[in-house]
């Protein structure tokens, strides 16, 4: 049985490393998103012979994560599956891009079936189309970002740790907003993971920008590079009262920080229908579809997934 270990932040160095050499667009492989979200997945971590994996938990069932390093691919599934097998689990591996399965499929042909999920694709901009909003598809956007400046006083802020206690209290309106972040399943892991990421924001290598309103820190963002052409955003806020607060954060986020970048991955919709609205209004340059894997003679198959 691998002997699987959870994430702490002194962990950063050695994970990063897997997943600059992979370098995979999707925000599954950001340690930020692992390290501030493990408490909801039950996320750990092992590197045996040159091969890191993950083990987590979603939705009530045990996975992995595409298995990444140097070493035989075939051989680090095969270990995967005996390592399914002490847990008495079925073998699955969650979030696998078209690439993952080809990549599997070449090595193993035949032998797991490939499942899409769409509420697990995640939604990938030009950056210059989300800086620039030109064109007759971003007019909505520009009208909110016309209407924001003639509305109110701002002045765009790094995030930095002086203006921390800012945002965490802008979270907290947030979430008071939203019928508290106490009592729903997901606020509350989201909850956890945003103070977790503003404890350790400096460590983590996170990037963020807020937007002071009439002499408030009314909205913020932040993230970090996924790749070397795609940077991921991993949160975004903004009080519903403050018209257009999300559209400018939005773009100006962009312009500040992802200029360099030609890509920005926004993430999932998680099959909210309001959450995929919002990300399909900004006109996606890729729908970045994943899945899951199972073994086709598995006596189990998570058809119920």
């Amino acid at each position: 049985m691998l002997d699987f270990k959870p994430v702490t932040i002194e962990d950063k160095e050695v994970i990063q490393h897997f997943f600059n050499k992979a370098d995979f667009r999707n925000c599954d492989f950001s340690f930020s998103n692992i390290f501030c979200w493990q408490n909801s997945y039950n996320t750990s971590f092992v590197v045996e012979d040159g091969i890191l994996f993950f083990l987590f938990k979603a939705d009530g069932r045990w996975g992995y994560l595409f298995p990444l390093g140097d070493g035989d691919l075939k051989h680090a599934v095969e270990r995967l599956n005996r390592d399914a097998g002490l847990r008495k689990i079925p073998l699955r591996i969650f979030a696998v891009t078209q690439k993952m399965y080809d990549l599997i499929e070449a090595q193993m042909p035949g032998e797991f079936v490939y499942k899409k999920d769409r509420s697990w694709s995640e939604y990938i901009y030009s950056s210059k189309d989300l800086i620039a909003l030109t064109g007759k598809k971003y007019q909505p956007k520009r009208n909110h970002i016309n209407k924001f400046m003639r509305s109110y006083a701002w002045e765009y802020l790094p995030i930095t740790r002086e203006i921390i206690p800012d945002c965490l209290n802008l979270y907290r309106r947030w979430c008071a907003e939203n019928g508290g972040c106490n009592n729903q399943q997901s606020l509350v892991e989201e909850h956890i993971a945003t103070h977790r990421a503003f404890e350790h924001f400096e460590q983590l290598g996170l990037i963020g920008g807020a937007l002071r309103i009439n002499g408030e820190i009314l909205a913020y963002s932040y993230g970090q590079p996924l790749t070397k052409d795609t940077f991921g955003i991993h949160a975004e806020k903004s009080l519903y009262e403050i018209d257009g607060g999300f559209v400018m954060m939005n773009r100006q986020f962009a312009e500040r920080n992802c200029a360099d970048y030609p890509y920005i991955n926004r993430e999932e919709d998680l099959g909210l229908e309001s959450l995929r609205k919002a990300k399909l209004s900004y006109h996606p340059a890729i729908l970045l579809e994943k899945g899951y894997l199972y073994r086709k003679n598995e006596p189990q198959a998570p058809s119920d997934l």
